[in-house]
């Protein structure tokens, strides 16, 4: 998931010129009499205004006697409102969802079969994506955008501490790291690393082989107090005690902030924040840099965040829910996406992608995502890896009773009847 106010202006400012042909990308949906109202329903900071009221404008123009009604819903408490909202008589028709969260409510018959419905560059949307949407080989989630991590760096302070090529192993990061903070003092980030960053922090279990859960038959068993999955998160825990002084009860919120200010060197972040960094300090706009991050050999397996588009199992409008999915993730919104920062859903796209965002999609090609677990949903609201992360960072707990511990609510989430 990807949710900031920034890149909500960031986007919206590129999207906000850009007409559609509406009938070419609307038509096919089955006619309906009388005046209609197609409930859509977005997640915060992921859509501009400009980019929705153009959208709606064109769709309604294509399709007379529609309307379109948006609403923006916070991510937090986001469970409970889409699970009451789809149990009533009155579900929305679109929704946006997670691409952790759309499998538990494919499961639960919650959403529309969209398997048979034809989409641009269905044959090549990412495939983290993809397996975000599906559930038994059927897809119910729609790939809207996608995002990945790099390391995003300060030219200026890298120049100050006398660094010049980009590390490219972990032992490389942590002497860089190391470096920034010897040459601009104690309070200083070489690599700013809040505790509760789990989507930076959990590549490095992965990077030693190690992953959060496996199954076997029917059962999930949490797998993080392997000894893979503890190394890297060992890795982990010593490169943030070495060069962060980020709190360990913090998450990813003001990365951008922190970099900006001067208060660290390097952070792990999306791409589009080196856009909105540089238009909220004009200053600092050549001065920004990334590369992926690096691992214990070659860059890091990432996580494939992102959004995928829903329409509710029990929409009375399913064909019109269709077409304003297919006109959201069609390629020409996909192309404006990518030029702003954010991946597009297909790698047919990757000739549109340049600089920092180009980073990201070679990078995407080494990913990860969470377990595959219709109840998986019920451990990320539970914030169970954040907790245990903090726990680590902030010296409460070892590696491995922190592992020990989040693995035994791992087993009993996953596996609730």
């Amino acid at each position: 998931m990807i949710t900031t106010l920034t890149r909500r202006r960031a986007l919206g400012a590129a999207l906000a010129a850009v007409t559609l042909g509406a009938t070419a990308a609307c038509g096919g949906a089955a006619a309906e009499d009388g005046p209609i109202t197609l409930d859509v329903w977005l997640m915060k900071d992921s859509a501009p205004d400009a980019v929705l009221q153009q959208i709606n404008a064109e769709f309604q123009a294509a399709h007379p006697g529609v309307t379109v009604a948006v609403q923006i819903l916070e991510w937090d408490g986001r469970d409970v409102k889409w699970k009451t909202a789809l149990a009533g008589d009155n579900p929305p028709d679109v929704l946006e969802m997670g691409n952790t969260d759309v499998l538990a409510y494919a499961a639960s018959g919650g959403l529309t079969d969209l398997t048979g419905r034809e989409f641009e560059n269905r044959a090549t949307w990412l495939q983290g994506l993809r397996e975000a949407g599906s559930y038994e080989d059927r897809l119910y989630g729609v790939p809207y955008y996608g995002g990945d991590r790099v390391v995003i760096y300060r030219k200026d302070l890298w120049a100050k501490a006398g660094l010049s090529a980009p590390p490219t192993t972990l032992a490389e990061l942590r002497t860089a790291g190391e470096k920034l903070q010897a040459a601009n003092g104690a309070d200083f980030s070489g690599l700013y690393f809040p505790g509760r960053y789990q989507y930076a922090a959990l590549p490095f279990l992965y990077d030693t082989g190690g992953t959060i859960a496996v199954k076997d038959g029917e059962r999930w068993s949490g797998a993080l107090s392997t000894p893979q999955a503890r190394a890297g998160l060992t890795n982990w825990a010593e490169l943030v005690k070495a060069v962060s002084r980020a709190p360990a009860d913090a998450d990813e919120t003001n990365l951008p902030d922190v970099l900006a200010e001067g208060r660290a060197g390097m952070i792990i972040g999306q791409a589009w924040m080196v856009g909105s960094i540089g238009r909220d300090h004009p200053e600092l706009a050549d001065q920004l840099a990334a590369f992926p991050v690096p691992g214990t050999a070659g860059p890091m397996p990432v996580f494939l965040g992102g959004s995928n588009l829903a329409s509710a199992a029990a929409s009375p409008h399913p064909d019109l829910a269709y077409d304003w999915i297919r006109l959201m993730t069609g390629t020409k919104y996909q192309t404006l996406v990518a030029q702003n920062g954010l991946l597009p859903n297909s790698t047919s796209l990757a000739g549109v992608v340049t600089g920092i965002t180009k980073i990201q999609m070679d990078a995407a090609a080494k990913s990860w995502f969470t377990p595959t677990s219709t109840k998986w949903s019920d451990v990320d609201n539970a914030q169970v890896l954040m907790d245990m992360l903090q726990s680590i960072a902030a010296g409460d707990a070892t590696v491995a009773e922190a592992t020990a511990k989040a693995d035994a609510q791992i087993d009993q989430m996953l596996n609730a009847a």
